[in-house]
């Protein structure tokens, strides 16, 4: 028993290779974005099959070319002096009489073996002269190909084939037949990545809005609907780009590779295997090259870079510098700079040129291979004994640029993926932070409040920051009474109203509703009883109409009798449709007052027992202030209401003012009071409706 004890591995070991599992199976971000197995499904994976199906016409496309430039070399004509058997085999793939009448008998002698009877000479060989003979010169030299049957088959089936003029529109129009249906396959195979692009961003888009419903309400500062916005707007639409040309690339190149290699093999399997090792070793050293550029070039403009902004951060120190007699010491330290950024930049000029020169070397040296093999080929053509045709060179070459063309755009794939790797990282750091508020198990329905609101040290502090807004807070609110929040950071008024609906979550404390905990509340009941209207309250696109019952089921009367008290009524009957006007956000067509009057009627409609309204900052008209007042007068009747003001009106006009600072109470009472006897309360006033607040702002 214990020897097996002692086999028995050590929780921390399993501890260690359970993470380190975990840890590799976990997918980086772009697989989370698209995962390798995305490329064979949905759109995708249509796309797959369009590249197949280039792969195979571009496969045609180079056999079309090879019969073309060899019917354009030979002309149709054929000059062979072939023995018997030879001359049989002629005949049998061009499927008519070659042999002339003379050499008939020559024809049928069997094959002849000097081994037999080395002192006897051979028959004469029999000549073939043709003209007008379309493609079979070609069938002929491609005898002993794999191939060589279905093409001596397509000769003698496609009679314009047998003819030169025939042969060369024929192939002509294949060829651009050929090259159409090649396209389309192409077009098809980025329609398919581009849809699949889509399907990639369309997801994202929704992940993004479902986060920003969840992690939105909790933005009391409002960066996080910001940082939404540009991710939902900019960010997804360039992963979006640059999965539809990873998804391109992937599907359409290596196919394109793999058959540009099988032409290769097709012409010539020996001189392919000679010629590859070059083209391999250039592409290396291009891409070896290009790498290592572009990191010299990336370090010597940080370097410029930092160099330029100690020059530009010493044009502040003028005044200190002529005040202390540092001229010469300075100016001596600004040429030092000057000269290293100097240098920088010529370094990174001259590492550019490095590899310009190094891409034109490469492309000179495989140039030269080209000629050089050309050459080879002129010179057997010369001597009658030739390795391969001279179509067969043209084609060869053709195919060989095009393998290094789609190798070259193939390297690019790793690049493309790091980008949209970087991209959905930032997403995805977005999409997994997880919301402050839930709703506890086993929450109960929350009753309106009826006595008292206590806040009981509450501690709150702002995300991605160490200030504290709320700090150990202590605060009561009689129920059926007006209340004004207001504080020297704006902020701390407002968590303060967050936290009573439990839009934010408190690091500490309690808020108490009638003595509940609303941290054990149902949200739905807690929010229906608590409306806060903000201050840059929007519409949404539909009927004014819908806008008010903002999904609710609220009859026609219902949601006039909410907007009359909150006066509103007055400018939706003068719009063209009434309340069945559809708005548009984009449009503008209501004021910032309106939009805010909208506001109330939505929330009044409700009949919360608690009202927490935020003033807009945007300056409104007389007659909407007017008419403000008098709506206030008529909701705060019977309800309790905490106003975060941006009016003078608005701060009189309450039972209380609660003066925040540093997270705490500092001073509580009304206006007439607060004005008189608290130092903080008059700065805060001072500071916003001062007549001389504006100054600070203009040009001087």
């Amino acid at each position: 028993m214990e020897d097996r004890v002692d086999r028995l591995p050590d929780l921390d070991e399993l501890s260690q290779d359970k993470r380190r599992i975990l840890s590799n199976a976990a997918p980086g971000p772009f697989e989370r974005a698209f995962a390798n197995r995305d490329l064979f499904r949905g759109a995708a994976r249509s796309g797959l099959f369009w590249s197949l199906a280039s792969a195979v016409l571009t496969l045609l496309l180079v056999a079309v070319a090879g019969l073309i430039l060899g019917l354009c070399i030979h002309h149709g004509k054929m000059f062979l002096e072939l023995d018997g058997t030879a001359a049989k085999q002629l005949e049998k793939l061009a499927g008519e009489r070659l042999i002339p009448p003379e050499f008939k008998a020559i024809s049928e002698l069997p094959p002849f073996d000097m081994t037999l009877n080395p002192s006897a000479s051979p028959p004469p060989l029999i000549p073939i002269i043709r003209d007008d003979t379309g493609i079979l010169p070609t069938v002929w030299n491609r005898r002993n190909y794999w191939y060589g049957p279905a093409l001596a088959w397509c000769y003698q089936s496609i009679m314009t084939l047998q003819s030169t003029v025939p042969a060369l529109v024929t192939l002509l129009l294949s060829g651009a037949v050929l090259t159409l249906l090649r396209m389309g396959c192409i077009g098809q195979v980025k329609l398919s990545a581009r849809k699949a692009a889509l399907e990639m961003s369309a997801q994202m888009r929704r992940n993004i809005y479902r986060a920003n419903l969840r992690l939105g309400v909790e933005d009391i500062e409002g960066h996080t609907t910001q940082r939404a916005r540009r991710i939902f707007v900019q960010e997804i639409e360039s992963l979006q780009n640059l999965l539809f040309e990873y998804i391109d690339r992937t599907l359409r190149l290596p196919v394109e590779i793999v058959v540009m290699l099988a032409a290769l093999l097709l012409i010539n399997p020996l001189l392919t295997i000679e010629w590859l090792p070059p083209l391999a070793l250039c592409w290396y050293l291009l891409s070896q090259g290009n790498a290592r550029a572009q990191s010299a070039r990336r370090l010597a403009a940080d370097r410029g870079n930092h160099e330029l902004q100690v020059m530009a951060d010493g044009l502040n120190r003028s005044q200190l510098i002529r005040s202390y007699g540092l001229e010469q010491t300075e100016q001596e330290a600004f040429l030092n700079h000057l000269d290293r950024y100097t240098q920088n930049m010529k370094l990174k000029a001259r590492v550019q040129d490095d590899a310009l020169w190094l891409r034109i070397f490469v492309y000179m040296a495989v140039v030269a291979v080209m000629v050089f093999l050309l050459f080879i080929t002129l010179v057997q053509l010369a001597i009658d004994s030739p390795l391969l045709s001279l179509a067969d060179v043209l084609v060869f070459l053709s195919a060989a640029a095009a393998l290094m063309y789609a190798s070259r755009e193939l390297a690019r794939v790793p690049g493309i993926r790091r980008q949209a790797a970087e991209i959905s990282t930032h997403i995805f750091q977005y999409l997994d932070q997880i919301p402050q508020v839930s709703q506890a198990v086993g929450a109960r329905f929350l009753n309106p409040l009826n006595k008292r609101l206590q806040i009981d040290q509450a501690t709150y502090k702002a995300p991605n920051s160490d200030q504290e807004l709320l700090d150990k807070l202590d605060l009561i609110i009689d129920a059926n009474h007006k209340y004004a929040l207001v504080g020297i950071d704006e902020l701390d008024a407002r968590a303060v109203a967050m936290a009573i609906p439990r839009f934010i979550e408190l690091k500490s404390g309690r808020v108490l509703i009638d003595g509940e905990d609303v941290a054990w509340a149902t949200l739905e009941s807690l929010r229906s009883e608590i409306i806060f209207v903000t201050s840059n309250a929007a519409v949404f696109p539909g009927t004014i109409l819908d806008n008010i019952a903002a999904g609710g089921e609220f009859t026609l009367q219902q949601c006039t009798d909410a907007a009359k008290e909150a006066h509103a009524h007055q400018f939706i009957v003068g719009l063209m449709n009434g309340y069945e006007t559809v708005l548009d956000p984009r449009d503008h067509q209501l004021s910032e007052g309106q939009i805010f009057q909208l506001a109330l009627a939505r929330a009044l409609v409700r009949r919360p027992a608690l009202l927490i309204i935020e003033e807009p900052e945007a300056a409104l008209d007389d007659d909407t202030k007017a008419l403000l007042d008098d709506t206030y007068d008529r909701i705060t009747s019977g309800r309790t209401v905490i106003f975060l003001p941006q009016r003078l009106a608005t701060l009189k006009r309450v039972d209380e003012i609660i003066v925040l600072g540093q997270g705490r109470v500092a001073a509580q009472g009304p206006h007439s009071v607060l004005v008189k006897e608290s130092p903080i309360y008059r700065h805060w006033e001072y500071l916003r409706f001062n007549e001389f607040r504006h100054l600070s702002d203009s040009g001087r």
